[in-house]
């Protein structure tokens, strides 16, 4: 499985350079985003929220907000029986005159693979809805663009992953818009197509500090794939800092502050590699647990240890 991933870092590092759909610097924080097998990695309910302030200074920049929700069943015999998680992904993407809205129900079940991995299965069912306004921009004479103003288009929502993972590493994969069908916007040509995610993490104890080192491919038919790659130091699960850079397009600094047991919040600055000044990139993130840290299998008790899935 390792050799696989090193394979498609060195064939994809070279010629990814687009943004596919909507995305996030710090990933890892929300990782319900891009994989619903990720639902149920964590012990306790957890609440989790974050906006994405992309190309500051242009007017009709992409905005992005989401809020998530998750809840794990207790097993009375987790390796024998597994386990069941349900969740709640709520998102808005506007991006000049388009606005997209999802709502996703998500089901996960996780099972012990062996003695030191789990196996996670995840499914989002829901609804998205893209909606056009082109008083934004009222001298725009597209005619396709002035027919659909004011609509509201929905569409079903269908997204299933699997994720391997122990306490130190995980291995993900997830297919988005699996249901795509025509938009209805400039001719029959024009539809929704499947987006696939790639990811790995991998963590690291030094001492009292853990190195967490992850990537995230995205992927489509239809354009260039793009990588993220990122590099994170913890320190005791109470504060953080990394690096990361998205192949071709930004390098990112990130920096993470747990506030009591229960309160995170995250924060990313993306700095283009491009000629367009000013061109910056803000990310806030938080999040709420009621057991504050750990991930399956730990209790919350071995936060040096925790599921490389919770960070």
């Amino acid at each position: 499985m390792r050799k696989i991933f090193v394979i498609l870092f060195f064939f994809f590092s070279g010629v990814l350079v687009a943004q596919q759909s909507e995305q996030y610097s710090q990933y890892s924080f929300n990782n319900m985003w891009y994989n619903p097998a990720f639902i149920g990695t964590t012990k306790c309910l957890e609440f989790k929220a974050g906006t994405r302030l992309q190309w500051m200074g242009f007017r009709g920049a992409p905005r992005t907000s989401f809020a998530s929700l998750q809840h794990t069943f207790k097993a009375r015999n987790f390796h024998q029986n597994g386990k069941h998680a349900i969740g709640l992904y709520v998102e808005q993407d506007e991006i000049h005159i388009t606005t997209r809205t999802y709502v996703k129900l998500g089901y996960a079940y996780h099972k012990k693979l062996s003695s030191k991995f789990t196996g996670g299965v995840g499914v989002y069912a829901g609804i998205q809805q893209y909606a056009i306004n082109t008083a934004f921009s009222p001298n725009d004479p597209d005619p396709v663009l002035a027919s659909a103003s004011g609509s509201a288009l929905k569409y079903p929502d269908i997204m299933p992953g699997i994720l391997i993972y122990s306490n130190k590493v995980y291995y993900s994969f997830a297919v988005n818009q699996l249901y795509f069908k025509n938009i209805g916007v400039g001719g029959p040509e024009n539809k929704q197509i499947n987006q696939y995610y790639f990811g790995w993490g991998h963590k690291s104890p030094l001492g009292n500090w853990t190195f967490f080192k992850s990537f995230l491919l995205k992927a489509n038919v239809m354009g260039p794939p793009a990588l993220d790659l990122n590099m994170n130091f913890d320190y005791q699960n109470n504060i953080g800092f990394g690096l990361g850079y998205r192949v071709g397009e930004a390098v990112i600094a990130q920096l993470k502050l747990r506030i009591f047991e229960s309160i995170a919040i995250g924060y990313a600055f993306d700095f283009p590699l491009n000629k367009i000044y000013g061109n910056y990139t803000h990310e806030f993130m938080i999040s709420f647990s009621k057991c504050g840290g750990g991930g399956i299998g730990d209790g919350g008790s071995n936060k040096q240890h925790a599921c490389p899935a919770y960070n």
